[in-house]
């Protein structure tokens, strides 16, 4: 028998199933809405997971609810539910990237109803969630946190507690707009080189010795190199980080120069059908674009 509290997944894509495993391993007795993508909750199924057939279901065999979602039109319409089916004392941890406004909108629901409702969007990929390596940014009242801190850090190697609920989401929006904005500049700088006859490796070690150098460099530029497009971070997810930025820090009256035009190149390469494919496909998209010959005729 196990003292832990028991875990509801909703959300088993890529970093919600990793941080699924994550927990399991930690000893959490962890239950996984089912899903038409049975690959995920499959393999969390053999990991020792249960499964929910639904969010009823879910909401009455859970401590803890665990969300990770695509993004603030789901987060709504899901946790708005479950603030419905769920007890007092329950503790619902929303990880997905999403809207500060709509949470903190949410927080005040679950706190009128003894429901803790924490903002813990992630820092990192699939493969540290499933390693446990991940960070977590986290909102919340201080009775939520003090009730998920135990949790939250079995489940992730960092933890940076950001203040009120919302807070969270603020702060990764943040993050990602930077990150983002960083990555647009090598997508549109190695399409450029590829056109300007410039060599991938080269290049990433003139950028690798210089104050050009940074993590994302070491991430964008081998895969370049390899053209290795392997999904981790679709496109379609990363422009609603920027969009989602655009919207919260437009209201700052802060120009945002720089995270407009980086949200610009992520729609253009989007609205081309790309928005399933890795966000490196934005370099690619970019050289085909400049390598497009119209006749003259």
């Amino acid at each position: 028998m196990t003292d832990k509290k028991k875990i509801g997944l909703i959300g088993a894509g890529n970093m919600g199933a990793g941080l699924a495993h994550t927990l399991i391993r930690a000893g959490y007795p962890l239950g996984v809405m089912a899903h038409k993508n049975r690959g995920p909750v499959d393999d969390l199924i053999e990991a020792g997971a249960s499964e929910f057939s639904s969010l009823e279901e879910l909401a009455g065999g859970s401590d803890v609810i665990l969300a990770c979602l695509p993004g603030p039109d789901q987060v709504r319409v899901l946790i708005g539910k479950l603030l419905e089916l769920a007890d007092a004392g329950t503790i619902i941890i929303d990880s997905t990237s999403s809207d500060p406004n709509l949470t903190r909108e949410l927080a005040e629901t679950a706190e009128a109803k003894n429901i803790h409702l924490l903002d813990a969007p992630l820092l990192g990929g699939p493969k540290l969630a499933r390693e446990g390596k991940i960070g977590l940014v986290v909102g919340g009242s201080d009775a939520a946190v003090e009730a998920a801190t135990p949790i939250l850090n079995d489940m992730a190697a960092n933890v940076f507690f950001s203040g009120a609920p919302g807070t969270g989401h603020t702060t990764k929006l943040l993050n990602n707009a930077v990150t983002l904005s960083n990555s647009a500049i090598l997508y549109e700088t190695f399409a450029v080189a590829k056109k300007m006859g410039v060599d991938y490796e080269m290049l990433y070690k003139v950028m690798d010795t210089s104050a050009a150098s940074s993590k994302r460099l070491h991430d964008v530029a081998p895969r370049l190199i390899n053209d290795d497009h392997s999904v981790t971070f679709a496109l379609n997810i990363a422009t609603k980080d920027l969009v989602l930025y655009s919207e919260m820090a437009g209201k700052s009256g802060v120009p945002t120069l720089m995270g407009d035009a980086s949200k610009a190149q992520y729609r253009l390469v989007q609205s081309m059908g790309h928005g399933e494919e890795n966000v490196t496909a934005i370099s690619t998209t970019l050289y085909q674009i400049a390598s497009t010959e119209k006749s003259a005729e």
